[in-house]
């Protein structure tokens, strides 16, 4: 069961790391469409890193 939550949380953790990639493509009309600020949107493409996708995926392991 240990493996199969780690697979599922790995597999979260790329959704997460795709769509702040999304994020930073999308325009300022479609961020207030989407009602997220600029100060949100960076915040989460600074996360959208390798560096940022490890942080992820070992926040769950440390707990």
């Amino acid at each position: 069961m240990l493996i199969i939550s780690l697979f599922v949380h790995i597999q979260q953790c790329v959704v997460r790391f795709r769509s702040r990639k999304r994020l930073a493509r999308l325009t300022t009309h479609e961020l207030s469409d989407v009602g997220i600020s600029s100060e949100c949107r960076n915040k989460e493409v600074a996360q959208a890193t390798l560096y940022g996708f490890t942080q992820d995926v070992l926040s769950k392991v440390k707990k």
